[in-house]
């Protein structure tokens, strides 16, 4: 779980103050920075839109159009490990887009 910041135009917001955005770690450069993609409860049937059900039985989005550089300090706490293979159709499918 991450925390953000304030969202800016189309960039998906949280439905409660104190929100923390639930991010998934693509790809870590160092002890400081990593690329994460944001994940969402919608699904919704757009290209850029990785949509699948995690560990818990929820229903959630990769929303891959939103991957960001962010800094380890806005790291709150783990949520789960995702099954590596589930893992890599999302990073072929964010590949597909290069």
């Amino acid at each position: 779980m991450t925390d953000i910041g304030l969202n800016v135009g189309y960039e998906q917001n949280g439905s409660k103050d104190n929100f923390s955005r639930p991010m998934l770690v693509v790809k870590k450069f160092n002890n400081h920075m990593f690329w994460a993609i944001q994940l969402s409860t919608r699904q919704k049937d757009f290209d850029f839109y990785f949509n699948y059900t995690d560990p818990n039985g929820q229903k959630v989005s990769a929303i891959l159009a939103q991957m960001k550089l962010v800094s380890v300090k806005r790291l709150k706490r783990d949520i789960y490990i995702m099954p590596k293979k589930l893992f890599n159709q999302i990073k072929q499918k964010l590949k597909s887009f290069l």
